[in-house]
């Protein structure tokens, strides 16, 4: 079951060409016009009746959108779900930035799954499920489970990724470019952080009383296709995380593998043209107690024959809400691009 869900997510997180749902926009006005969307960042608003919520295909949609998020130190649902029936749905409900809308009529002719950008405000995410009978409606669900994630996965990767060109850190993205021969956005709201050896890799972080997000970019020897596997990437990681970044007490940073390496989510790809994999689990200090978080994404840049990799790992200590500094970084980590001047 754990690698079915991780199988889903990664194509609903990974693979561009199947985000689009049959995307469409709306022409009912220009998006210019309209306003911006409501709600805090994962938030998604099922219009749907209680009978239908109630029933076996409401309750499968609802377990598709509250699955818990794979490779987090606690569990978090995928998406912070609310529901609310067509009779109670208004005007200032429509500007919700992700809408699922749920309708069962003997009426309607074609049973759809049609997903639209900027219906009444934007950027929004905007499904409309259409099924002439109750019957009809679960299996309906079923065969566009990943349309209807990775739609609304996407599309709240693309706001975060628009906001971080908006307000980017100019110095850090050039040295970057300089040092490792690619480009990334990076907001404004990171800062430079020193790792033992600078030549290494390059650290960059949010530093709060709270919590900290950190983003590492590293490259790596290509030998061959096993370069994209956990056992390289992860001894790799551990071998440089050792000798850059040090915590408490003489303690040092590690992944954490104590229970198997079962525990590490694998999944492999290709991304802007460029095969990677994606390493998700925790890490933590050896001899200390701290640990969170992780998640790597590594590129085989065949330009250079390189593994090129983002490493970002967050520490949160007094929350288990981990799940939207994780897609931070993963916002940062999409807009990867190598620099063919190298």
């Amino acid at each position: 079951m754990k690698k079915l869900i991780s199988s889903v997510l990664f194509v609903a997180t990974t693979i561009a060409t199947l985000c689009s749902c049959e995307k469409q926009t709306t022409t009912q006005n220009s998006d210019a016009f309209k306003p911006s969307v409501t709600g805090r960042n994962g938030e998604v608003l099922v219009v749907i009746n209680d009978d239908i919520k109630s029933d076996t295909a409401g309750r499968y949609l609802a377990s598709i959108l509250t699955e818990n998020v794979l490779g987090l130190s606690a569990p978090e649902p995928l998406f912070d779900m609310q529901t609310v029936p067509h009779g109670y749905f208004n005007d200032v409900m429509s500007t919700f930035r992700n809408i699922i809308d749920v309708v069962v009529n003997d009426t309607i002719s074609t049973n759809t799954v049609a997903c639209y950008n900027n219906m009444w405000a934007q950027p929004q995410a905007y499904i409309s499920i259409r099924a002439n009978n109750k019957k009809a409606l679960l299996p309906l669900i079923e065969s566009n489970h990943i349309k209807i994630v990775s739609f609304i996965t996407k599309l709240e990767r693309d706001r975060q990724i628009a906001y971080n060109k908006r307000v980017p850190h100019i110095a850090l993205c050039e040295e970057i470019a300089k040092q490792w021969g690619v480009t990334l956005s990076i907001p404004n709201t990171f800062s430079r952080c020193s790792p033992k050896n600078k030549t290494d890799m390059s650290w960059v972080r949010i530093d709060t009383d709270e919590s900290n997000i950190n983003l590492l970019i590293y490259s790596l020897p290509y030998v061959d296709e096993s370069s994209l596997t956990i056992p390289y990437l992860l001894s790799q990681r551990d071998s440089l995380l050792k000798a850059n970044i040090e915590g408490p007490a003489g303690s040092y940073m590690c992944t954490e593998t104590r229970f198997g390496l079962d525990e590490i989510v694998y999944n492999s790809g290709k991304y802007n043209g460029m095969d990677i994999a994606e390493l998700r689990g925790l890490w933590r200090m050896e001899g200390y107690a701290m640990g969170g978080p992780f998640l790597l994404r590594a590129h085989h840049d065949t330009i250079n024959n390189r593994i090129i990799v983002t490493d970002g790992f967050v520490y949160y200590p007094s929350k288990d809400k981990k799940r939207n500094l994780i897609r931070q970084l993963e916002a940062i980590m999409y807009t990867l691009t190598v620099n063919n001047n190298e």
